[in-house]
């Protein structure tokens, strides 16, 4: 259990680590700043020098960087990595479907796919599979929950997935596709003990002769939450099942 706990625990400690460097520090002033105004001083010319430069390029290139961002989380910014799913994949699972460029999966073995669902709240399906998307550039998984057979409809299967999960504020279902496969999704809330808004989660589900097939995404946040919506819906419009 404790590399599932890691995951989440090191997601924290990167988030305290950048809001660490961000702060002031807070020893009597004693900065660079304040034990060499000159040396300040001739910074912030250099910097002025650098913002003036001819036709406004250095305020382009940083707005560039916005742009950028912003885009990362547009469908346009959608790009085919590997795939998962089929026999021999990084993740076996009754269905198949694309993982966005960048995000790595990682296949779990049934006794830990087991204690994540338990640490997780989770005891009709069992984790299969982990998408990370850290090496993208976001703090979250794509998380593919499976279950035996069932002669559940999808909506019945995610009804149940999120009446298991604590804290669930508001839930909206929604029939829908996966692929080619009729499939149900809901959009839901939870409330989180580190933020005062609530937390977005999203997943999907479909019905399979091999079981079901669950892939929930969250997320560290809510901004996360909705820059990675395009790895989400890219594996979704990707499903087929796998015989």
């Amino acid at each position: 259990m404790g590399k599932y706990k890691w995951g989440a625990v090191s997601a924290v400690l990167a988030i305290g680590v950048l809001a660490g460097c961000s702060s002031a520090p807070d020893k009597g002033g004693d900065t660079a700043e304040d034990a060499s105004p000159s040396a300040s001083a001739a910074a912030s010319a250099n910097a002025a020098k650098k913002d003036a430069t001819p036709d406004g390029k250095a305020d382009r290139k940083k707005d560039g960087k916005k742009d950028e961002k912003a885009a990362a989380g547009s469908p346009d910014a959608w790009k085919k990595g590997t795939r998962v799913g089929a026999a021999g994949s990084l993740c076996e699972l009754p269905v198949s479907f694309d993982v966005a460029k960048m995000w790595q999966p990682k296949g779990l073995a049934p006794e830990d796919g087991k204690l994540l669902g338990e640490f997780m709240g989770h005891k009709s399906a069992r984790g299969a599979c982990e998408i990370d998307a850290k090496p993208a550039g976001h703090i979250g998984f794509l998380r593919v929950w499976t279950t035996d057979p069932t002669k559940k409809s999808p909506r019945e299967v995610l009804e149940e997935f999120t009446g298991e999960q604590p804290k669930v504020v508001k839930k909206e279902f929604s029939d829908t596709k996966a692929g080619e496969l009729p499939a149900a999704e809901v959009s839901y809330t939870t409330k989180s003990p580190l933020k005062d808004e609530p937390q977005q989660e999203r997943a999907f589900a479909v019905v399979t002769p091999k079981g079901a097939t669950i892939v929930h995404l969250g997320g560290f946040d809510n901004t996360e939450h909705k820059e990675m919506l395009p790895a989400y819906e890219g594996a979704k419009k990707s499903v087929t099942p796998e015989s």
